[in-house]
């Protein structure tokens, strides 16, 4: 297997059940339910198809984040029920995930909800209670494989784990993982704002074109009269993004959030060489040689 530079999304991979709870979700694969064994891959998101339907384990998923990804990997993990080992695998992400999840099994929190011991930039948990985090250090055994990158030896130390377990020993001198799950969080369904609803931003409108020949994408800002003021060029959706509002030439959240989406829009275009039209859904049609749209942002 190999770990490319799209392994580091921030999307979060989260342990769930079949039956998945309110308000969780994420990228899981599945083995036998009936296994005690769960497994995060941290950074290696090519392991869990290769752990996929294995019997060896109940369930697999990546964390990439030391906070929030951490947290929720512990409710879910106590909330399957059944769980008593978690396997700790593949890369360690640049957030020292493996490390962390290492050092709150061993240290715990401080008085600022910090993991003890953490390598990581921000390993902050709130939303951890302490039943939670009790029941993760009493009734999950952490099992330290960072840096294996290879499924065999992993399903290998999987299987064995479940087969001592099926036949009788405890894996834990403590009592069974229960099902305590994080309190209730209100759940609200997203809408679209009617158009009618669309404020024109004083600080003006931007045209977003894309200069194929350099591979380079131009946010160009014009005032409510049509003049341009600047033009901002990257290489980048993010850094044209955190350029505009570093200097604060947005100042309406829809128009900021607007243009961050448009902008992502873009980048994908030029990326995968497909037709870019502002404001339009990217129709999957290949660009025409050197060929660029633009329009107002009047979504």
């Amino acid at each position: 297997m190999t770990d490319t530079p799209d392994d580091q999304s921030p999307q979060e991979t989260i342990f769930t059940s079949q039956r998945r709870a309110p308000g969780i979700v994420g990228d899981v694969v599945f083995g036998n339910m009936a296994s005690p064994v769960a497994v995060c891959t941290l950074g290696s998101r090519s392991l869990l198809s290769e752990l996929a339907g294995r019997p060896e384990i109940a369930v697999a998923g990546r964390v990439f984040t030391e906070n929030v990804g951490i947290e929720r990997m512990i409710q879910n993990l106590i909330g399957m029920g059944s769980l008593r080992v978690l396997i700790v695998c593949g890369r360690e992400t640049q957030h020292h995930v493996g490390q962390t999840i290492l050092a709150l099994h061993r240290n715990g929190l401080d008085l600022h909800r910090r993991v003890i011991g953490s390598q990581a930039p921000e390993p902050v948990l709130p939303n951890l209670d302490a039943d939670q985090f009790a029941t993760f250090q009493s009734s999950v055994e952490v099992i330290n494989m960072i840096g294996v990158t290879d499924a065999a030896p992993i399903l290998a130390r999987a299987a064995a784990l479940r087969s001592a377990w099926e036949a009788g020993a405890d894996l834990l001198d403590a009592p069974p993982v229960g099902t305590t799950v994080s309190a209730e969080v209100e759940l609200i369904a997203a809408t679209r704002d009617p158009q009618s609803a669309w404020e024109y931003d004083p600080s003006g409108y931007f045209l977003i074109v894309l200069d194929r020949l350099n591979r380079r994408i131009r946010a160009e800002q014009y005032s409510q009269e049509h003049h341009r003021l600047r033009i901002i060029e990257g290489a980048a959706a993010e850094e044209i993004a955190q350029t505009i509002v570093r200097h604060n030439w947005v100042t309406l959240l829809t128009h900021a959030a607007y243009l961050g989406r448009e902008l992502a829009r873009a980048q994908t275009a030029l990326s995968l060489g497909l037709d870019y039209e502002q404001d339009r859904p990217l129709s999957g049609r290949p660009a025409l040689g050197s060929y660029t749209a633009q329009s107002r942002d009047e979504t």
